[in-house]
């Protein structure tokens, strides 16, 4: 019983501390709505309050009470007594009519306000009025018309005036302001911070590799970090292609690290699909990059589109000349040969093929479930290494889990901080209610791990480096180009050899890109055996 309550206590803890995190986490991405609110309210508050106060002028008298008759020092003690009875006398009704009658009006224009000094028989009389005037003769008043009232009363009374303030002034218009300033902004950011609490809880998303696992329970691929890309021309794509952008060597190593990973969970299998929950996760950079690692190592790869409702891989590699797609394809108006084509690389064919999508297609169902799409597997089948498949998102459109028939491996794409966690356990969920054979999923925009030797790049704190600064993927030429590659004569060795890089020093091999590729695989391996 005991251990029921400490584990139900711990996981409260931890529900609480990731609603903490989350919140946090929110409010430094929209903290602007919440200044935004604080200082509207503010501003509201003092517009409000500008435009509807109402001046209050006071004037203030300090005086003296003594009776007339008596000794001294009885006259003292009942002057002190009296000193705490007048302040009921100057607020009477019969004082307020007395006064009205003086200044010739039904009521008192303003407020009589009396404070008695303890221990004496000292009076503050403080008048507040609209009107400064006003405020001024209404004290006159009190003092010339008080021992009047106070006669029927107490006897006969004399009020002697020790001190009387200046011009009566408005002392509480900015005390007024200032109050109501500080509610409105407040009220502001306790409207703020609720809004961000509740995006909090509704918009939960995940952030790490531990969330996704804790989530889904499959295995996590890895990250790939945030890496963005400078447009220079409108025409140019935004998505990353680690065959031709420079300087991205954290991405290209990354990507390394989640091939290795997924060769070890598609041993004897073919077909790989990549999909995710929602548009707009990356999944389709996820795929071409991928593509590119994998014929980095040599493989025969083929990249199909299969998402036609948004076809994404030509403007990824920058395709200018237009291909039939793959719907003219299975409906025979063309063959495979005019519908693909293989990637060059400085001049020369690689071993990676693209079948892009072609022109946009809404009604998908029946063409994907068609038997040309199995044939057409199979025949990619036979004839490639490896056969990856961009899908459309998996939570919102069906053609994700047809194309789930055809496949042997399943790749699932979550961008980091961006689709809500119900979103991803449902695209996750309605893969496997098909029998879709997941093997991982990647996270994707996410931090790089960091340690005393760099995840990314291997830069250690030593100075030493690996050699992937370009963040260039060296493609192996096909055998066809290869083979009708004109002899070259041999220059003349050069006074100054090439230095080599660590990688090559300890592999024992000359520059060049196959080289590259196994020093990669050996230190990929190593790493994930530490």
């Amino acid at each position: 019983m005991s251990e029921n309550t400490t584990t139900g206590s711990e996981l409260e803890k931890i529900d609480l501390i990731a609603l903490l995190n989350d919140f946090f986490h929110r409010l430094r991405q929209i903290w602007w709505v919440v200044v935004l609110l604080t200082a509207l309210f503010a501003a509201a508050s003092y517009y409000r309050v500008t435009t509807s106060y109402t001046p209050s002028y006071m004037a203030e008298a300090t005086v003296s009470v003594e009776i007339m008759f008596g000794s001294s020092r009885g006259n003292q003690n009942t002057a002190e007594q009296m000193g705490s009875i007048f302040p009921y006398i100057l607020t009477s009704g019969a004082l307020s009519d007395v006064i009205a009658s003086d200044l010739g009006t039904r009521s008192v224009p303003g407020t009589i306000k009396v404070t008695n000094i303890k221990g004496t028989n000292l009076l503050t009389i403080t008048v507040t009025s609209g009107d400064p005037d006003n405020a001024n003769k209404v004290l006159d008043s009190v003092l010339k018309n008080y021992p009047e009232v106070a006669q029927y009363v107490v006897g006969q009374t004399e009020l002697k005036v020790i001190d009387r303030g200046d011009t009566p002034s408005d002392v509480s218009r900015m005390s007024v302001i200032r109050g109501s300033m500080t509610r409105g902004a407040l009220a502001g950011l306790a409207l703020g911070l609720f809004i961000v609490f509740i995006s909090a809880v509704s918009l939960r998303t995940i952030r790490s590799e531990s969330e996704l696992r804790s989530l889904l329970n499959v295995t996590c691929l890895g990250t790939l970090p945030i890496c963005k890309k400078k447009q220079r021309r409108k025409s140019e794509s935004s998505e990353i292609n680690i065959l031709y952008d420079k300087n991205r060597g954290e991405y290209v190593e990354a990507m390394r690290l989640i091939r290795t990973r997924l060769e070890r969970q598609m041993t004897d299998k073919k077909v790989l699909m990549v999909t995710s929950s929602i548009a707009g996760e990356g999944k389709s950079t996820v795929a071409a990059n991928l593509a590119i690692s994998m014929a980095g190592k040599g493989k025969r790869v083929i990249l199909v589109d299969c998402d036609l409702r948004s076809p994404s891989v030509s403007r990824i590699f920058g395709l200018k000349k237009k291909f039939p797609g793959l719907v003219p394809l299975l409906r025979g108006r063309c063959s495979l040969d005019d519908a693909v084509m293989n990637v060059e690389y400085n001049g020369k064919s690689t071993t990676l093929t693209l079948l892009p999508g072609g022109e946009k297609e809404t009604r998908l169902v029946e063409i994907l479930s068609s038997d040309a799409m199995r044939a057409l597997i199979d025949k990619l089948r036979d004839q490639y290494d490896v056969v990856i498949l961009d899908t459309p998102p998996s939570a919102i459109l069906v053609d994700a889990m047809i194309l789930v028939n055809y496949v042997d491996a399943v790749a699932y794409v979550v961008m980091n901080d961006f689709a809500r966690r119900r979103y991803i356990f449902n695209g996750v969920e309605e893969l496997m209610a098909g029998d879709a054979p997941i093997v991982g999923c990647i996270l994707n925009g996410g931090r790089a791990r960091s340690g005393s030797y760099g995840y990314y790049g291997y830069k250690s704190r030593y100075g030493y480096g690996y050699g992937y600064g370009s963040g260039e993927t060296k493609m192996p030429e096909s055998k066809a180009s290869s083979s009708k590659k004109p002899r070259e004569k041999k220059s003349e060795p050069k006074p100054a050899a090439r230095k080599q890089t660590s990688a090559q020093a300890v592999s024992g091999r000359t520059p060049g890109a196959q080289g590259d590729l196994t020093a990669d695989r050996d230190q990929t391996r190593q790493r994930d055996k530490d």
